[in-house]
């Protein structure tokens, strides 16, 4: 499975959660985090998808992908230590975790050439 099938689907996650956080509590650090990360998630996951249709590898997504989802797992999961509230904090920890796992899988597994398309 190539990594933006659940990159955008990530990225959005992130990004309509931090929206949500900024119109329940009007907390400008929800926003901001939300907007940040999930436009960061967004960008790679659609750049990692130029590049499959490229047939070619984007490696600087993958890594901005697993940089972001580390962050968010170490950020929310502290925040959720302190808190012991599971929204959002907790889920997001969780939700990043997985995917830094899938994410390091995928850079682990990664083949190191560019896979070409030969012609009929």
């Amino acid at each position: 499975m190539e990594d933006f099938y659940l990159t955008i689907p990530y990225g959005l996650l992130v990004l309509a959660g931090g929206i949500i956080g900024y119109v329940k509590r009007r907390s400008t650090a929800s926003l901001a985090a939300g907007v940040g990360f999930g436009g960061l998630l967004l960008a790679a996951g659609f750049a990692s998808l130029r590049a499959f249709q490229t047939h070619s590898i984007s490696y600087l997504a993958l890594t901005l992908e697993t940089v972001c989802a580390l962050v968010l797992m170490v950020l929310m999961g502290w925040r959720f230590f302190k808190s012991r509230k599971v929204m959002p904090a907790g889920l997001v920890a969780i939700l990043s975790a997985i995917m830094s796992g899938f994410y390091i899988y995928k850079m682990a597994t990664r083949k190191h050439h560019v896979i070409s398309v030969s012609s009929v």
